[in-house]
C-alpha cells in the first residue's frame, strides 16, 4: 500500500488522457479528479486490501482500484449536481451540463477501465458485473433518497443499504473476486454494516452542521429526523408542521437553539449515536469472524476508523 497514491494518480491520468480526448474535457476531468486525490480514497483502498487479504500478487490491482474510485467520484458528482451540495468542489463550477458529461464520462470510464485490466478474463467479467450491479443498486438508493419520503427505520435501512453500503460492497468484493474468482457474503456482510454506520455517522453530522448542508433546514429524512419526529412533545409540534411544509424556513429559523435543546432532550443524537456505534461492532465481530491474519485484520479495521 505504500506506492498506492502515486500509482493510482497515474491510472488516473493516462486513462483521462487516453479516453478524454477533447482537450476542454481532458482539462476538467483532470481538476475533478484532483479532488478525488485529496481525499482518503477509502474505496480504492479497501479494494487493494482485500485483493492482498486474498493472497493476490501483482500490481494490476491498482487499476482496478482506480477504476473503483472513479465509479464512486462520478456517483459523487452526480448526487452533488442533484441535491446542489459540496459548492466548493470543482464539478460546481462548470455549467451543471458540462459537469454531468463529465460524470457520466468517469462513469463509463470505470468501466471501461475493469475491464481492460490484466486479470483472468472471467475474473474481470465478475468483477465489471459486480460493479455495475452495485452501481444500479446505488441509483435506486440514490432515488429513494431524492424522493425523501421514507417513513420509519426499516424505509431508512434499506435505502442506506442500497445507496451507501453498496459501494462499499462494491470495493471489498471486487478485489476479493479478482484475487479468488469466488463470492464472499462474510466480505458483503461486513461491507454492508460498515456502509450503514459510515452513513449515520454522516447523518448525525448533517443535522449539526447549522452553517452549510443541514437536515432539519433541508427537512431531510434520516434516521435522527425521523427518531425526533416520533419523540417531539405536543409543544414542539411545529417541528413536525415545518417538517410537512406547514411552516417555512423563515417561521423556524430563529429557533436554532431551541431545536439544539430539542435534540438533547429527546435523546435523539444519544439513540442515532448508539445505532451507529451497533452496526460499526458488527462489523467488527464479523471481520473477526472471517479468520485472516491478526495483521490484515488490523489493517482492515485501521482503514475505517
Amino acid at each position: 500500500m505504500d506506492d498506492f497514491e502515486r500509482l493510482i494518480e497515474k491510472e488516473f491520468r493516462d486513462n483521462l488522457q487516453a479516453y478524454f480526448i477533447v482537450p476542454h474535457m481532458y482539462e476538467l476531468g483532470i481538476a475533478c479528479v484532483e479532488e478525488k486525490l485529496r481525499e482518503s480514497m477509502l474505496f480504492g483502498k479497501l479494494t487493494v486490501l482485500h485483493y492482498r487479504i486474498f493472497e493476490g500478487t501483482g500490481d494490476g490491482i491498482f487499476r482496478a482500484a482506480a477504476a473503483v474510485e472513479l465509479m464512486v467520484l462520478s456517483l459523487d458528482i452526480i448526487d452533488d449536481l442533484q441535491d446542489k451540495d459540496n459548492k466548493g468542489m470543482a464539478w460546481n463550477q462548470m455549467a451543471p451540463e458540462i459537469a454531468l458529461n463529465i460524470a457520466l464520462g468517469l462513469l463509463t470510464l470505470s468501466q471501461q477501465m475493469l475491464l481492460t485490466s490484466e486479470f483472468a478474463l472471467e475474473r474481470t467479467h465478475e468483477a465489471a458485473q459486480v460493479m455495475s450491479k452495485q452501481i444500479l443498486t446505488a441509483i435506486n438508493g440514490q432515488t429513494t433518497d431524492l424522493q425523501n419520503d421514507i417513513t420509519n427505520e426499516e424505509d431508512y435501512l434499506c435505502m442506506v443499504r442500497q445507496k451507501s453500503a453498496a459501494l462499499l460492497v462494491a470495493a471489498c468484493m471486487i478485489g476479493t473476486l479478482l484475487a479468488t474468482g469466488e463470492w464472499n457474503a462474510q466480505v458483503r456482510d461486513y461491507a454492508e454494516e460498515l456502509g450503514i454506520a459510515a452513513q449515520i455517522k454522516n447523518d448525525i453530522g448533517d443535522l449539526l452542521n447549522w452553517e452549510n448542508k443541514n437536515d432539519f433546514w433541508n427537512r431531510k429524512k434520516t434516521l435522527p429526523t425521523l427518531y425526533l419526529l416520533e419523540s417531539i412533545s405536543e409543544e414542539e409540534s411545529w417541528i413536525l408542521d415545518y417538517f410537512e411544509k406547514r411552516l417555512q424556513l423563515e417561521d423556524v429559523f430563529h429557533r436554532r437553539e431551541e431545536i439544539e435543546k430539542i435534540l438533547e432532550q429527546t435523546g435523539t443524537l444519544l439513540y442515532t449515536s448508539v445505532r451507529m456505534r451497533t452496526h460499526y461492532y458488527n462489523y467488527l465481530e464479523l471481520v473477526n469472524k472471517l479468520g485472516m491474519d491478526s495483521y490484515w485484520t488490523d489493517q482492515i479495521i485501521a482503514l475505517a476508523e
